[in-house]
């Protein structure tokens, strides 16, 4: 996994400010490579609750990890027990990492 361990506290403590103590986050995608270079941080964010305002909160989330982690791309996907999973979060599900 490419992502040094301050970010990845700093991932974890911001998703627990804007979503709540129980919500979990999951990396996926290519910072998973470790014979990769670059790329974005894939992000899935899994909350207990369900929650109307998932889309304000992924835009707070994001603007949040801009101010710490400077400016660089975030793929963030924010599901709770209302969402209707698509591939993309049982991927990220099945294939990603919990941080």
């Amino acid at each position: 996994m490419r992502l040094p361990p301050n970010y990845q506290t700093t991932i974890t403590d911001i998703a627990a400010k804007v979503f709540g103590e129980r919500a979990s986050v999951w990396l996926f995608g290519s910072r998973l490579d470790d014979a990769a270079k670059g790329g974005d941080l894939d992000l899935l964010i899994k909350l207990e609750s369900p929650t109307a305002d998932k889309a304000v909160l992924a835009a707070r989330y994001n603007a949040l990890l801009q101010m710490k982690l400077g400016l660089q791309k975030f793929d963030i996907l924010v599901i709770d027990p209302s969402t209707p999973l698509k591939q993309i979060h049982q991927h990220a599900l099945s294939n990603g990492v919990r941080l």
